[in-house]
C-alpha cells in the first residue's frame, strides 16, 4: 500500500468514527503500515478538525487574507506607462510588494531599455522598409550573398577593462575599473571581408582620420584582392558591394569611383541603420568581446591581438554565418515597420 497523506487522513477518519483515541489511532496506524508515520500530536490535531466538522485535506476556499487590489485599475496603470517601478505603480492602489507580485505573475521582469542608434522618424522607418524590400527581391534572384563585399570601422582601444561584476566577500571592496576618457588610446580598424573570408584590413595610424582619398585607395587594394580570390576560385562573378553611409563612403568621389572605375555594384544602405549592417551586427562584436578586458601598451601588441582574432575565424563558417543573416534581418526590418532589431 502506497501511504500518502490522503491515505492516512481516511485511516485517522475511520479510527475516529471508531470511537478511538488519538494516540490509541496513531499507533494502529503504524502498526498497519509497518513504521512510525503518525504521530500522536498529528493525530490529535485531526481529531479536533473532525469534531469542527473538517473531513477533508483541502482548505478552505477564502482562506488568508482576502485580496483588496483593483486590479483593472492597476492593468490600466500598467498599460499607460511600462516604465514605472513598483512604487509608483502600486500609488493609492496597493503595497509595492503586491504589485511586484503581480507582475512577476504575469512573467514580467524589471529590465533596463536598450540604447538605439537614432531617433527614427516615420519617413526613416519607411526608408527602411522599402530598401530592404528592394534587396529581399534582389536575393530573391539569387547569386548575390556570395558575391557581397562588405566593409566597415571600428575604433580599437589600447585600455579594454571594463566594469564586470565580482564575487566579494560581504565587507569586500569591488575591484575599481578607470572611467574611459574621450582621449583615450585607440585606433581605427578598416575592416573588408565576405563570405569567403577577410578581403582587406588595416589598422590606422593614430590621429588619422578616413577621408575620401584614404577611403578609394584602400578600395582600389581591395580590388586587387577580390581579382586574386577570383583567380584562385574562390569566389565568382561581379563585385557587390555593401557599405553604410558614412560621409567618406557616399562622396560623389567616392560613389564614381565605385561605380565607374571598379564597376562594382553598390548595394543600397538606408541612413542609421547598424542593425543592418554585417560588420556592426557580427564581426565587431565579436571583436570586442574578444579583445574585453585586454591592455595593450604598444602598437605591435594591438596589431597582434587584431590579427589573432581574424586568424582564429579563419577555417570556420563565422564570416559565412555573418552574411547569412542579412535576408533574414531584412525580413525582420519589414515585419516590424522600419524599427530597429535589438538583439
Amino acid at each position: 500500500m502506497v501511504v500518502t497523506k490522503v491515505v492516512i487522513h481516511e485511516l485517522l477518519h475511520q479510527q475516529f468514527k471508531q470511537g478511538k483515541k488519538a494516540a490509541a489511532a496513531a499507533r494502529d496506524i503504524n502498526a498497519l503500515i509497518g513504521w512510525d508515520e503518525v504521530k500522536a500530536s498529528t493525530a490529535r490535531r485531526w481529531f479536533q478538525l473532525f469534531r469542527q466538522g473538517r473531513v477533508t485535506l483541502a482548505h478552505k476556499k477564502g482562506a488568508g487574507r482576502p485580496v483588496t487590489v483593483n486590479r483593472r485599475a492597476l492593468r490600466r496603470r500598467f498599460k499607460r506607462d511600462r516604465t514605472q517601478s513598483a512604487v509608483d505603480l502600486s500609488k493609492k492602489l496597493c503595497h509595492p510588494t503586491t504589485a511586484r507580485r503581480w507582475l512577476r505573475k504575469l512573467g514580467r521582469k524589471w529590465r533596463r531599455g536598450r540604447d538605439i542608434p537614432h531617433d527614427l522618424t516615420p519617413a526613416q522607418k519607411q526608408n527602411r522598409v522599402d530598401t530592404c524590400q528592394k534587396l529581399l527581391r534582389r536575393h530573391r534572384q539569387g547569386r548575390l550573398l556570395s558575391r557581397i563585399i562588405t566593409c566597415d570601422e571600428s575604433l580599437v582601444y589600447y585600455d579594454g577593462r571594463v566594469k564586470r561584476p565580482q564575487w566579494l566577500l560581504p565587507n569586500e571592496h569591488a575591484q575599481p575599473t578607470p572611467k574611459r576618457l574621450g582621449n583615450a588610446k585607440k585606433r581605427m580598424l578598416c575592416f573588408f571581408w565576405s563570405m569567403q573570408g577577410p578581403v582587406y584590413w588595416e589598422l590606422l595610424p593614430r590621429a588619422t582620420t578616413i577621408n575620401s582619398d584614404l577611403y578609394c585607395s584602400q578600395l582600389d587594394r581591395v580590388n586587387t584582392a577580390a581579382q586574386v580570390m577570383t583567380e584562385q576560385g574562390r569566389r565568382k562573378g561581379r563585385v557587390v558591394f555593401q557599405q553604410d553611409n558614412a560621409r567618406p563612403h557616399t562622396s560623389i568621389q567616392t560613389t564614381n569611383h565605385i561605380k565607374k572605375e571598379l564597376g562594382w555594384d553598390l548595394l543600397p544602405h538606408p541612413p542609421y541603420s547598424p542593425d543592418i549592417a554585417p560588420s556592426d551586427y557580427h564581426v565587431f562584436r565579436a571583436l570586442k568581446n574578444f579583445l574585453r578586458g585586454r591592455q595593450f601598451q604598444n602598437d605591435e601588441e594591438l596589431e597582434n591581438a587584431v590579427r589573432q582574432f581574424i586568424v582564429s575565424k579563419l577555417g570556420t563558417d563565422f564570416f559565412e554565418r555573418g552574411i547569412r543573416k542579412l535576408p533574414k534581418r531584412w525580413r525582420i526590418v519589414v515585419l516590424q515597420q522600419g524599427e530597429y532589431i535589438i538583439d
